[in-house]
């Protein structure tokens, strides 16, 4: 996990870099994401009114939960309360409701 964000992130201002496992499945996801909102016959507006639960904290987990607290943000227009309902389930089975890991805190810009 740790090498897919160094690099991006070491790199992001002087190449166009694109990491599959991050931004390519983060970006299917939130179509996916996306798309079940408006299966339920509901507007994308509420998308930011459900709860999910994303399962692996590693580097495609991160770039999911990333991608979508980005979305919420540009659609509500507030980045405090964005990621209020998103959670993180990590392989020890331990349940994250506070972003306390670094890239969690502060999202990467995929788009």
């Amino acid at each position: 996990m740790k090498w897919a964000f160094k690099t991006l992130k070491r790199y992001w201002e002087r190449f166009c870099m694109f990491n599959d496992d991050v931004q390519g499945t983060a970006g299917v996801a939130l179509a996916g994401l996306l798309g079940t909102v408006r299966a339920q016959g509901r507007s994308l507006d509420d998308f930011p009114n459900h709860k999910i639960v994303v399962v692996g904290a590693g580097s495609t987990g991160l770039g999911v939960l990333s991608m979508a607290v980005q979305a919420v943000v540009r659609m509500t227009g507030n980045a405090d309360t964005a990621a209020q309902n998103f959670f993180l389930l990590d392989k020890d089975v331990q349940f994250c409701t506070s972003f306390l890991h670094p890239i969690c805190a502060k999202p990467f810009m995929f788009f």
